[in-house]
């Protein structure tokens, strides 16, 4: 899997964005696109698809000068599976409904997208192929406990198991699962480890703690919102001190390496052996982007000064003061410091 690929999270469907975007970064020399069944209100795969379709060459036709003779094989794409379609023939629909749209064979890489389904919510697929309302498991509601969920995501991950076996997928993985929820599937698992854990994780929360059993398991790590996301507010960041492109310890590296403090951020992910997925419609933006995780001609490097001052901006835990107000008994999880879906009304069981 390449070290940096497009996200395509939020792209404005139905405006040529997706297209051009596509085409510009294959011409920068991406060879990785990470979308899912859900961007873009389940239009940005077919988008994709259309744009692939007329960029990638097949045989017997040559493909476009702009895209420089680069075939489906070139190309590591990722899609997720929604979770409206949790279960076994759920999740085999869902990846069929995405091959559809990406109008091809294979997929390099699935991910099953959350670790359970939306909370008292139908999230439906604005598919005329999707799952029944009265599916059992298209929503979690109040009655569902945590042997429930661990058993659906067991189902899930047999039908993402079955077609690797079957070749409709390269590799599976998960994304936004904790070290729960990666304990509780490994019991059951036929494939193990996942290929890839993708979750949110920028300097303000490292996840220091799930990157380290994914790395014992062999899980590899993909980082998505790595500049601080799209989905944050004013309060949001100014609960924690603004910007993570505007912090100054950001910027006094960027300055020191005359850099963008974008391209700081993706380094200092990549150098903690992470794989980036930032989304970018700018050619420009693509070409620094693949420079700054470069270890080539054109790159950089942090230094080990340069890496603990933006270690230094982790907000991932707050203390915990003592009952008898002595002082700090110990620290938790700081909720603040997750940055993506913090408004989002489809709320799951079994997160934590």
């Amino acid at each position: 899997m390449p070290i940096i690929g497009l996200g395509t999270y939020k792209f404005k469907k139905g405006t040529g964005e997706v297209s051009r975007a596509i085409g510009d970064a294959l011409r920068a020399g991406y060879r990785h696109i990470d979308t899912a069944f859900v961007y873009g209100g389940e239009k940005t795969e077919g988008e994709i698809g259309e744009a692939l379709s007329s960029l990638l060459s097949r045989p017997g036709r040559d493909s476009p000068p702009s895209a420089g003779g680069i075939g489906r094989s070139d190309l590591f794409l990722t899609s997720k599976q929604w979770r409206a379609y949790h279960g076994y023939e759920p999740t085999l629909k869902c990846l069929d409904l995405s091959l559809r749209r990406l109008r091809t064979d294979y997929l390099d890489l699935y991910l099953i997208h959350w670790p359970g389904p939306a909370y008292n919510t139908m999230a439906r697929s604005r598919d005329r192929m999707e799952l029944s309302p009265d599916g059992p498991f298209v929503y979690a509601k109040d009655g569902h406990g945590r042997d429930e969920l661990a058993g659906l995501r067991s189902e899930t991950w047999r039908a993402m198991e079955d077609a690797l076996f079957r070749g409709k997928v390269r590799s599976i993985g998960v994304s936004n699962f904790t070290v729960g929820h990666l304990e509780s599937l490994k019991r059951t698992a036929r494939v193990w480890p996942p290929a890839v854990n993708q979750i949110e994780l920028h300097p303000y929360n490292p996840q220091t703690e799930l990157v380290d059993y994914c790395r014992r398991e062999g899980i590899a790590v993909q980082a998505y919102a790595s500049l601080g996301g799209q989905d944050a507010g004013r309060k949001s960041w100014s609960a924690l001190g603004g910007k993570l492109l505007e912090r100054t310890e950001v910027a006094d590296v960027a300055e020191r390496h005359g850099r963008a403090p974008a391209q700081v951020l993706l380094r200092w992910a990549t150098q903690r052996g992470l794989c980036v997925i930032p989304k970018s419609t700018d050619a420009g933006h693509m070409r620094m982007n693949l420079e700054a995780v470069s270890d080539g001609g054109g790159g950089f490097r942090l230094s080990r000064e340069d890496m603990e001052a933006i270690d230094s901006l982790d907000q991932s835990r707050v203390d915990v003061p003592s009952s008898d107000g002595s002082g700090v008994s110990g620290s938790r999880p700081n909720e603040k410091a997750r940055l993506c879906w913090v408004r989002d009304p489809l709320k799951m069981l079994d997160f934590d």
